[in-house]
């Protein structure tokens, strides 16, 4: 007979795992916290701080004239990736040539005037401009009005020690990005993603309730459009990194390239939306399917947060049936509606709303795609 194991743990090891336990809720709390939005912003602060301290010291043992200008630009050129702050240093670095040569040619033929800094500044934001190093424009011209008020009696020797110092705060910011909190442009283009959705999601909100309510917070969504703008445009340049292979993701893990043309899909299909909502006018005909398109704008909203939150924590094999339904509801009533004699309404007023809900199907049909999209990665 087998006698029963009443056997207890012992007073160590319940002191053990007693001590496992907070250890581990810290361990967890301090990730999490690494992958809010305050940590991120902990982090690239203390990047900052660590490549401005590093570019200080290297510059006063080289005894350098000026070495707060290599400080500047190792803050300045400091971004979440290694593609992008090897992107934001070049542009500087062209800047930084354009203007003080620019400078120093204009120093030396036409001295310290007004006229000599205005042609100057004028030429070298043109020409930085002219050959696409849109981003290094107002540096070149800042550049070389320093070159010409300050630095006239030894233009070119100044000109070279502002492009040393700026290689080297370059340098050290690259540096500092690649062995500090280092992040890939695959895990930054999940993030990027996830809150362009969250705030096409607000935008849609805003949209759908103008037109149900006719009642348009406009001040408010021109605010979260340009958090649109912004996210599309760094998102721009991460899916670039994420195609010249800057990423630890295997190339089976990574966000489906489809996502790109999808994403900015919504947005234009939003603004046409929008497009609407402000030019309608006493319109009627959108109360016959109110409860419909209510059903529609809330699993929409929905499915954009769920993409979000998908998206950004890696997860996959997503399905979103309540739009699907929703979808269905509305096209069903929407077909029914067509049978009604339409004479009675204005035909801008059919356009209009024809348009809005055509386009809103169309939201929704995006999202269902970016789903299979993860799905099937």
């Amino acid at each position: 007979m087998v006698k029963p194991n009443n056997t207890l743990p012992s007073p160590d090891s319940q002191t053990t795992s007693q001590q496992k336990l907070p250890k581990q809720t810290i361990i967890t709390a301090l990730n999490n916290w690494a992958c809010s939005a305050n940590g991120m912003l902990a982090k690239m602060a203390l990047k900052m701080g660590l490549a401005s301290a590093i570019s200080l010291i290297i510059a006063q043992w080289l005894q350098w004239e000026y070495p707060f200008y290599a400080v500047i630009a190792a803050i300045i050129v400091m971004s979440s990736t290694h593609g992008s702050t090897l992107a934001l240093g070049i542009q500087r670095l062209i800047g930084t040539v354009i203007g003080a040569i620019g400078g120093a040619i204009f120093s030396a033929t036409l001295g310290n005037n007004p006229w000599s800094l205005g042609i100057s500044v004028f030429l070298t934001i043109f020409l930085a401009n002219y050959w696409k190093f849109n981003e290094a424009a107002k540096l070149a011209g800042y550049v070389s009005a320093i070159v010409i008020l300050t630095h006239n009696q030894s233009p070119w020797l100044y000109a070279w020690g502002r492009f040393l110092e700026t290689l080297l705060g370059i340098g050290v910011a690259l540096l500092v990005n690649n062995f500090v909190f280092p992040a890939s442009a695959g895990s930054e283009l999940r993030r990027c993603l996830s809150q362009t959705l969250v705030s096409l999601e607000q935008f849609y909100g805003l949209v759908v309730d103008g037109a149900l309510t006719a009642n348009y917070e406009r001040p408010k969504a021109e605010a979260i459009k340009a958090t649109i703008i912004s996210s599309l445009q760094k998102g721009r340049g991460l899916w670039k990194e994420v195609r010249q292979g800057q990423t630890r993701e295997s190339p089976e893990k990574q966000v489906n390239e489809a996502w790109e043309f999808l994403i900015r899909r919504i947005w234009e299909h939003i603004l046409t939306m929008e497009h609407t909502v402000i030019v309608r006018q006493q319109d009627t005909f959108w109360q016959m399917l109110s409860p419909e398109l209510t059903q529609l704008a809330q699993e929409t909203r929905s499915a954009m947060l769920v993409l979000a939150h998908t998206v950004k924590s890696h997860k996959s094999h997503l399905s979103l049936p309540e739009i699907e339904v929703a979808l269905t509801n509305a096209t069903n009533q929407f077909n029914h509606l067509q049978g009604i004699q339409m004479q009675d309404y204005p035909i801008d007023e059919l356009l209009r709303f024809f348009t809005f809900f055509y386009t809103m199907e169309e939201v929704g049909r995006k999202l269902q795609r970016m789903a299979d999209t993860l799905s099937n990665s």
